[in-house]
Parts: structure tokens; C-alpha cells; sequence
């Protein structure tokens, strides 16, 4: 009995792919992909969470951190509450830029081009990890187009939603000559069957500036109650 058992969770854990169970092709993972985004979207109606920007330049020995209330309305995108801030004024007059930045790339017009799509990525199959606890393909990302927003690198898909849970990489486009293009890494984490960031880190290195980190923490979600559970 425990030898079966031993094998059963070694099974559900490494996620081993037979000849009769064999995954999808990159273009199919993405097709799914997709389908499972729009119908989040219009799932989900309305939430808000609290956030935390903490930034820090490591050359300088400088601080900032900011406390915001975000609340997403479908329609209307991310609007943002400031509740607290501390630190050096020009970091934070920097995380002020990364919010009003943050709230342009999420209306509906400009949120579509910045997805994981056909239209704006080739992507590749490179095989399978366990990630956030799910079986994930790991998909490579190369951009179609030069946009800021855009990553060139590996999204993780839950091979059972096809939500994407984790996302590495670094910006496609430069988003100024002083900060160059950063990389990132972006965790999710799934709220009443919605997977929602979690965790993102950015990293940049310049001659000028040096090392300068950027870390969002997201917590307290709170979905609206018109927005139905994918569960």
C-alpha cells in the first residue's frame, strides 16, 4: 500500500508525459491558452487587491516604498489608491511613473497588446516542470513585435487550465536609456479559480544608475461578487 502510494504522488508530482498522453503542440497550448483568457475576462467582472512597490538602488543605498489599493472595473481598467509612502522622494516619484504606466497598459485597448497571444508571440513547447504546485508546460516566448511590455523568455502553463502561473523573462524594448530593458519575473496565484499575480520582481543594471530592484507584492484579494467562480 505504501509503495502504490509512494507512486501515485510521485507520478502527480513530476507529471510524467506516456506515449498515450502525450501534450499538445505549442500552437494548441497557445490556442487554449487564449480561449481560458477571454473567458476570464469576461468572468470576471470587477476585484481589487492591496499592493506594496518597494524600490531600492543598491549603488546608492536609497528606499522607497509605496502602498496602493487597486481596484479593476472591466471596462475601465486599474485605478489606483495611495495609502501610504515612505522613502526617497525620487524613487517614489519613479513608482508613481510604474502605476500611471501600470493603469494605461491595462484599458482594453492597450491590454490586448500586451497578452500572451498568436498575434503577439511565436511561442515553443520546451517541455514540462512542476510549477505553483500544477503540471506546467513551459512555453518560450519570442515577441512578434519590439513593445515595452512585451518578454522575451519562458511563460509556465497549467497543463490543467491553462492559466499561466509563472512568467521569466527580460522586456523586449528598452523602457528608457536610463533603465534599459529589465528583466522580470512574475508569479501567480489562483483566487476562487481566477490566477492572479502574486509576485513580481524586476531587475535592471545600468552604467549610470547600477543595480535598481523593483518588487510588487499583491494580497487581499477581493473579487466582486457578480464575477463567478471558474470552479
Amino acid at each position: 500500500m505504501k509503495l502504490l502510494l509512494a507512486l501515485a504522488i510521485s507520478q502527480a508530482l513530476t507529471g510524467t508525459l506516456t506515449a498515450d498522453a502525450a501534450p499538445p503542440s505549442s500552437d494548441e497550448i497557445l490556442a487554449r491558452l487564449e480561449s481560458e483568457n477571454n473567458r476570464r475576462h469576461v468572468l470576471l467582472k470587477a476585484y481589487s487587491a492591496s499592493r506594496q512597490y518597494t524600490l531600492q538602488n543598491l549603488r546608492f543605498g536609497k528606499q522607497a516604498a509605496v502602498s496602493v489599493l487597486m481596484q479593476y472595473r472591466q471596462l475601465e481598467g486599474e485605478r489606483y489608491t495611495v495609502l501610504t509612502r515612505s522613502g526617497s522622494d525620487k524613487l517614489n516619484g519613479i513608482i508613481d511613473k510604474v502605476l500611471a504606466s501600470e493603469a494605461g497598459a491595462a484599458l482594453p485597448p492597450e491590454k490586448a497588446r500586451n497578452q500572451i497571444t498568436s498575434a503577439n508571440y511565436r511561442v515553443r513547447l520546451l517541455g514540462t516542470e512542476v510549477a505553483a504546485g500544477r503540471i506546467c508546460y513551459v512555453l518560450d516566448l519570442t515577441p512578434r513585435i519590439k513593445n515595452r511590455f512585451l518578454i522575451v523568455g519562458k511563460a509556465w502553463v497549467d497543463a490543467g487550465s491553462y492559466a499561466v502561473v509563472r512568467i521569466e523573462g527580460r522586456f523586449a524594448a528598452s523602457i528608457s536609456i536610463l533603465v534599459g530593458a529589465p528583466r522580470i519575473s512574475e508569479e501567480f496565484i489562483e483566487v476562487q479559480g481566477y490566477w492572479l499575480p502574486a509576485h513580481v520582481r524586476s531587475v535592471t543594471s545600468t552604467f549610470l544608475l547600477g543595480a535598481t530592484e523593483l518588487d510588487i507584492l499583491f494580497t487581499n484579494y477581493q473579487l466582486d461578487q457578480d464575477s463567478a467562480s471558474l470552479q
